[in-house]
């Protein structure tokens, strides 16, 4: 009876140790490839990218799209958004702020291609299968507490930290300097998020359900 728990046990780790290290590996060939077809400014789109993750598996397209803005404010947006079976990626950008600002693109895309990939496994792994209350999309706050974007913008976020070397709660700040626009109560609201954002990150470390983060 030992035996088996012990069995049981050691099998669980090893399986949770082997979909971890796909979905890193996953995650650092999407990044790579989205930074190198930046270089040289050439849009594209990958088909049928398989996961497995223990006895299931998903298989989605990864599409990215590049758009030249010399007006834009800021060095460059990426806009993104996944569903069971595409992860979108769209990323704008002002050719005059590289690639001084290259650092700064490859954090974010690493961020965003873990957050995408947090729905699309939501989406089709069962054990992380979200049911989310219904809220407002156009509500920032409502949006960015939902049941099913809190995990993925912690995930992002650890992805974003250890990229940059810097604490989970400076990635966090970092975050919301870029975003506080779309608030509509920023000073309010913020706190609210952050404080949801860092609980739920620090009870997944302890279950040690995402990465370590300091």
């Amino acid at each position: 009876m030992k035996e088996n728990i012990i069995e049981n046990l050691v099998k669980r780790i090893k399986e949770k140790l082997i979909n971890e290290r796909k979905s890193d590996e996953l995650s650092l060939h999407l990044s790579r490839k989205v930074i190198k077809q930046f270089k040289k400014d050439e849009d594209f789109e990958l088909y049928n990218i398989r996961f497995d993750r223990g006895d299931e598996y998903a298989v989605f397209d990864f599409k990215c799209y590049f758009l030249e803005d010399v007006d834009l404010e800021d060095p460059f947006s990426i806009r993104a958004e996944a569903d069971m079976e595409e992860i979108y990626m769209e990323i704008t950008f002002n050719p005059q702020y590289f690639p001084e600002s290259m650092n700064d693109l490859v954090a974010e895309v690493k961020e965003t291609i873990e957050h995408e990939l947090e729905h699309v496994e939501q989406q089709n792994f069962e054990d992380m299968d979200v049911h989310d209350n219904e809220y407002d999309e156009d509500d920032f706050f409502e949006y960015t507490t939902s049941k099913k974007e809190i995990p993925a913008f912690v995930r992002g976020l650890v992805k974003r930290a250890k990229t940059k070397k810097i604490s989970l709660n400076f990635a966090m700040e970092e975050w919301f300097k870029e975003n506080h626009r779309n608030f509509s109560d920023p000073d309010e609201e913020w706190p609210i998020v952050k404080s949801i954002w860092m609980d739920y990150a620090n009870t997944m470390r302890e279950k040690e359900k995402i990465k370590k983060f300091k």
